[in-house]
C-alpha cells in the first residue's frame, strides 16, 4: 500500500507573484485588509495580526504630523506608510544567489502602481526572507528616514533575527521607523522669550510649586485678567483635550494673543515629540507591559509607576537634580494631556 505523508510546500515568490496584502489579506495570513504579508506563514497568526495593529497604532500617531517635503505639498494629510513582507525565499532556484534589494524596490513600486517617481512617496516596505537570511528596508524619498537609521532600525533587533524571533525584530524595527519620521516632520519652533528662562542668581533653595487639584473659583493670568465663576462654562468632551493643551500653553507663556496660536503649536509639538520618544522607550514599555499583563488588577496602574519610580525615575531625578533645577519650563504639564496623545499607541 502505499503511505502519504502530509508535506508542508513553501512557494517561493518573486516580486510580481508575491501577494498584496491589502487587495489579497487572506493569501498574506490576515482576516481584513492591511500592510503585511506572510503568505508562507513564517511567523504565527498572533504575532502578524499584533504586527498589523502595532503598524496601525503608530501611524495613527504620525497622522497629525504634516508631511514637510515640497513634493507633498499637495497632499497635506500625506502620513507614512509601512508595509511588512515576510518570505521563506526570494525567487524559485533553490541554492541560487538572491538580489533582495532589487525585490523589495520592485515590490515596493507594485505596491504603489508604479507611480511615478515625482509623486509623494512616504511609503517604507520591511522584507525579510528567512531562507536567504536577509532582511532589506527601503523607504520613500519623502518619509525622510535616512540609511543610517534604517541600518540603526536593524542593528538594534538583529539579535531577534538571528533568534528566529522575527516578530519582535519586525517590531522593534517599525517602532525606530515611525519616531525618525516623526522627527524629521515635525516642524520645531524655537524656545524664544515667551517660553521665559530660569534663576541664574544661584539660589541654594530647592524650590517647588504645587498646583491644588481641581478648578480654583478665581483665575488670574499674567495679564492679571480675573476670570470669575460666572465665565467658567462645562466644557464639551471633544473639547477637553484643546482646553487641557490651551491651559498649558497659557501658564507657560502668558495671556499674549499674539502669541497664543505659536504657544498652543510649541505645546503640541513638545507632546507629539515626546510621544514618538516614548513608542521605542523600552521603560515606558515595560510599564505598559506590566499593565497590560495584570490589567485584572485593581490599581495595577499605580503599582507600575511606583515600581517604576524605584527602578528608574528617582534614581534618573537624582542623577539630574541640576539639570531639571535649571528647567525652562513655568509649569507641570498636566498629564492627561499627554495621555491623550499617547492613547492611540495602546490596544
Amino acid at each position: 500500500s502505499l503511505l502519504l505523508l502530509p508535506t508542508v510546500v513553501l512557494a517561493q515568490y518573486n516580486s510580481q507573484t508575491y501577494p498584496d496584502p491589502r487587495l489579497d489579506p487572506l493569501q498574506c495570513g490576515l482576516a481584513f485588509p492591511g500592510t503585511v504579508c506572510d503568505p508562507t506563514r513564517i511567523i504565527s497568526d498572533e504575532e502578524r495580526g499584533k504586527i498589523a495593529q502595532r503598524i496601525q497604532q503608530l501611524t495613527s500617531v504620525t497622522a497629525p504630523i504634516r508631511n514637510t517635503s515640497p513634493s507633498c505639498a499637495l497632499r497635506p494629510n500625506a502620513n507614512l506608510e509601512i508595509f511588512v513582507a515576510v518570505i521563506d525565499k526570494i525567487g524559485s532556484v533553490p541554492n541560487a544567489a538572491v538580489d533582495i534589494e532589487q525585490f523589495a524596490n520592485n515590490l515596493k513600486r507594485k505596491y504603489q502602481n508604479f507611480q511615478d517617481v515625482g509623486v509623494c512617496d512616504t511609503s517604507v516596505l520591511i522584507v525579510n526572507s528567512r531562507q536567504d537570511r536577509q532582511v532589506f528596508t527601503v523607504a520613500g524619498r519623502d518619509a525622510k528616514i535616512s540609511k543610517a537609521t534604517l541600518r540603526k532600525a536593524f542593528e538594534r533587533n538583529v539579535g531577534h533575527f538571528k533568534d528566529g524571533r522575527y516578530a519582535l525584530g519586525l517590531e522593534g524595527m517599525i517602532e525606530v521607523i515611525v519616531a525618525s519620521y516623526g522627527n524629521a516632520h515635525i516642524v520645531q519652533t524655537p524656545t524664544g522669550d515667551n517660553f521665559g528662562g530660569f534663576d541664574q542668581t544661584g539660589s541654594t533653595h530647592n524650590t517647588i510649586t504645587q498646583r491644588a487639584a481641581g478648578l480654583p473659583s478665581v483665575l488670574t493670568t499674567d495679564n492679571k485678567q480675573i476670570v470669575t465663576e460666572r465665565d467658567i462654562v462645562e466644557v464639551e468632551e471633544a473639547d477637553k483635550v484643546w482646553v487641557q493643551i490651551m491651559q498649558l500653553a497659557l501658564a507657560r507663556c502668558g495671556n499674549d494673543r499674539s502669541q497664543f496660536t505659536g504657544s498652543v503649536r510649541a505645546v503640541v509639538e513638545e507632546a507629539m515629540q515626546i510621544s514618538l520618544a516614548l513608542i521605542s522607550d523600552t521603560r515606558y514599555n515595560s510599564i505598559e507591559e506590566e499593565v497590560d499583563k495584570h490589567k485584572d488588577i485593581l490599581g495595577i496602574r499605580e503599582q507600575a509607576w511606583n515600581s517604576a519610580a524605584s527602578s528608574f525615575l528617582v534614581p534618573l531625578y537624582e542623577k539630574y537634580t541640576g539639570n531639571l533645577a535649571a528647567s525652562p519650563v513655568k509649569s507641570c504639564p498636566n498629564p492627561n494631556v499627554l495621555q491623550k496623545l499617547l492613547m492611540r499607541r495602546r490596544i
